[in-house]
């Protein structure tokens, strides 16, 4: 008689095993918020942030003109879009602000203390990037932990968009 290296049965039993293995959903994309311009308070385009749970927590109200040529309702769009591919790739962790292309910019990074990863808005030459930050997510949101120091000697701000979250909730 000639050994059998694999049984039928040894098939159907890893066929029924594999079959009853449960699927399971990363926590990153299962906690995974949407990110949306919509009408806010008063009118206003706004970007939303829309939880697990389906709630919408206002982002950034885009109460003035910017200027540029570029319409609130317009930058809310494509901000929102910015935040919403930003969270995809998984570096919307922290808001910071830096350059970019030659810009001042707000941006997504990956950590705490990383550079910017992706570009969400850019500023005019005359706003000083730390004080939109602080303007549009308030000083009670910067991330615990040491601040870093930029190359001008100033301080570079950390907004930890987790922490902004829940705490609008």
């Amino acid at each position: 008689m000639k050994p059998q290296l694999f049984a039928p049965a040894f098939f159907a039993g890893l066929t029924l095993a594999l079959g009853t293995l449960p699927v399971l959903t990363p926590p990153s994309q299962a906690q995974s918020m949407t990110y949306f311009c919509g009408e806010g308070k008063d009118g206003v385009p706004t970007t939303f942030a829309r939880n697990a749970t389906g709630r919408k927590i206002e982002v950034i109200r885009w109460a003035k003109e910017w200027g540029g040529g570029i319409s609130r309702e317009n930058r809310c769009k494509i901000v929102s879009e910015r935040f919403q591919s930003a969270s995809e790739k998984g570096i919307l962790s922290y808001l910071t602000h830096g350059v970019m292309g030659g810009q001042k910019v707000v941006c997504a990074a990956s950590q705490y203390g990383a550079p910017c990863s992706d570009l969400l808005f850019t500023l005019r030459q005359e706003d000083d990037p730390r004080a939109v930050i602080n303007a549009l997510f308030g000083v009670g949101y910067r991330a615990k932990g040491p601040l870093s120091q930029t190359g001008d000697g100033e301080t570079q701000i950390y907004i930890d968009m987790d922490r902004l979250l829940q705490e609008s909730l």
